[in-house]
């Protein structure tokens, strides 16, 4: 019992939370359309990160939260297009939590490719999506950037049109990442 007790201390007293530096980060979601490819970017995001083991970059926990009228395009329209189609009046948030780590691979001391699937909920509608990332650690910042791709249609969001249905966009996107947690 004793031995037991002294596993799950030295399991806690390993674990190291980081938290979400918006100042040096980025998620952009891309689309299409049928005029042109776009993007929009929020830096206002929070979140945070636990590893339960830094030297194997064994992820415990993995949350974001991203207020869903930071997203800008650069363009008003488009912005309010977009605020219409995400139903920002209802749903001030955009949020993921990881579920699962489905792999977790070593690059380097201090750089790890890993693989996780979690529930993200826009518009009200929590799905499953798998993400894919680096982490690399840099003193007591880590650094993650990857990918992970999704369908509009899947959180019950509309596809926005534009120029009486002229301008369509297509129903894929793909949110790309760089985000520094700090310890």
């Amino acid at each position: 019992m004793v031995m037991f007790f002294m596993l799950l201390l030295n399991t806690r007293v390993n674990s190291q939370n980081f938290t979400l530096n918006k100042a040096n980060s980025s998620i952009t979601v891309s689309g299409t359309s049928n005029l042109h490819d776009w993007d929009v970017i929020s830096n206002n995001f929070s979140g945070k990160l636990q590893i339960n083991d830094i030297t194997t970059g064994q992820l415990e926990n993995l949350e974001v939260y991203v207020t869903s009228e930071s997203l800008k395009s650069g363009k008003n329209a488009m912005d309010k297009k977009t605020y219409k189609a995400l139903k920002t009046d209802d749903y001030k948030t955009i949020k993921f939590k990881m579920v699962e780590v489905k792999s977790n691979k070593k690059i380097d001391d201090s750089t790890f490719e890993i693989k996780i699937i979690g529930n993200m909920t826009i518009c009200g509608v929590t799905k499953l999506i798998p993400i894919d990332f680096i982490i690399n650690k840099k003193g007591n910042v880590m650094n993650a950037t990857g990918s992970g791709a999704m369908k509009m249609t899947d959180f019950n969001v509309e596809p926005p049109t534009a120029l009486l249905g002229a301008i369509t966009t297509g129903d894929d996107l793909i949110i790309k990442f760089n985000a520094n947690f700090k310890k």
